[in-house]
């Protein structure tokens, strides 16, 4: 097996957080490889936000943290690269940004490729900065003490420290894959469990093939227990299909309840469509409609509150409804208390985040090196953090990344 010359960092993972890891060493005096195993860098960074890369999110720190897992821990990688840290940083590299809706922040033009193509930029000026494609790592070179290098397919190749930023498990097709978990496993770190988040439920009936990805808005979705208690609940909007519910308030639910879907916990969901009516005054305005349309077929009297999308899912769902003969109390059935059993999620092909990773008591969080390791670095989606939807999960990756980049320089420069 060939040996290649000596570096001062090698970054595994060209993705959000390695990019952003080697733009925060570009002004120092350092030799740095970054390897990416697929064909191309940044593959999960140019389909971010359907295309559009959420950026960050410019609510305010505390707030900030209370959307993350782990929130604690990343206190000092928000300190160091705070969402702010992320905006300049990025106007300064020519991206023009604009704040949306919930403090997210997305470049101006809409185009994830922007962001991807002003951190290549700043790589693709320093001679001392090598990218190589299709070269996985395989293997961490160590003493048992500290980092020497890595292995790859078909050489070693050393350096003075390594920092790991290959992602979780979600798009494996970008090669986000585990790969870094398991070097990071095999080198003596302890990992806790990873399932897929911010992912779809499955529930065991369904919707109508009619209501397949159709957006409902302003409803009221509900996680319960086997015997009714309400574990989670929110408003906005989802996404029905013949599988399940997706969609904004559904990811965000299904990350406060991955493990307990992952232990295969019976859980219920429920749907209310009509969040802003009470049962009292829709049970009034169902008898109202009734009878005023006697006679009428079902399509016709379900307008009143549904449209036609949904009108056949209510006609689907009727087929598993159990023990309701009324039609009264089918509607405020359907409409309020629409419930089913979450078998499930959607999983890794469609998640965005993964939940668990690196166990964070084997990672200094100060500087992000490893306790066992030294030299070793982690950021990023590696690691046991994960966020909302909204902006958080990136600023994690790229807040990682930059506290990361900072004690690898503090470490090779005296």
């Amino acid at each position: 097996m060939r040996q290649r010359n000596k570096y001062d960092v090698i970054i595994v993972g060209a993705g959000a957080s390695g990019l952003m890891a080697a733009a925060q060493m570009q002004q120092y005096d350092l030799k740095i490889l970054v390897l990416e195993k697929m064909q191309q860098a940044g593959l999960k960074l140019r389909i971010t936000g359907k295309g559009r890369c959420n950026l960050t999110n410019t609510m305010p720190i505390d707030i900030f943290l209370t959307h993350c897992h782990n929130g604690a821990m990343l206190i000092p990688s928000i300190k160091n690269f705070s969402n702010q840290d992320t905006v300049t940083f990025f106007e300064h590299l020519g991206v023009e940004l604009q704040e949306e809706r919930g403090h997210r922040i997305f470049p101006k033009s809409g185009k994830s490729l922007d962001v991807f193509l002003a951190l290549m930029h700043v790589l693709e000026k320093n001679e001392n900065t090598d990218i190589i494609c299709r070269k996985t790592v395989t293997k961490l070179i160590t003493d048992k003490v500290r980092i020497t290098g890595v292995e790859c397919q078909d050489e070693k190749i050393f350096a003075n420290a390594v920092l790991l930023c290959c992602g979780g498990e979600t798009y494996p097709n970008t090669g986000s894959n585990g790969d870094g978990i398991k070097l990071a496993h095999n080198a003596g770190h302890k990992i806790t469990p990873t399932m897929p988040a911010l992912v779809g439920l499955r529930t065991k009936n369904g919707h109508s093939k009619y209501a397949h990805n159709y957006l409902v808005k302003n409803v009221e979705l509900s996680i319960m227990t086997s015997n009714g208690e309400i574990l989670e609940k929110d408003c906005g909007d989802i996404i029905l299909d013949e599988y399940g519910i997706s969609g904004p308030i559904t990811l965000k639910l299904n990350r406060k309840i991955a493990e307990l879907i992952n232990n295969e916990q019976y859980l219920k969901v429920k749907i209310d469509f009509k969040p802003k009516i009470n049962e009292d005054r829709l049970k009034k305005e169902i008898d109202k409609i009734l009878k005023e349309r006697t006679g009428q077929n079902i399509e016709n009297i379900m307008r009143a509150w549904l449209p036609m999308e949904l009108i056949k899912d209510y006609k689907h769902w009727l087929k598993s409804c159990k023990g309701k003969t009324r039609l009264n109390d089918n509607i405020l059935t359907y409409l309020k208390y629409n419930t089913d059993e979450i078998i499930g999620d959607m999983g890794w092909h469609e998640a965005i985040i993964t939940h668990g990773g690196i166990d964070l008591r084997h990672v200094n969080c100060l500087t992000m090196e490893s306790k066992h390791i030294k030299g070793l670095y982690f950021a990023g989606e590696i690691l046991d953090f994960d966020g909302d939807t909204g902006g958080f999960n990136l600023q994690i990756a790229f807040s990682t990344a930059a506290l990361a980049a900072k004690n690898i320089i503090k470490s090779l420069i005296r």
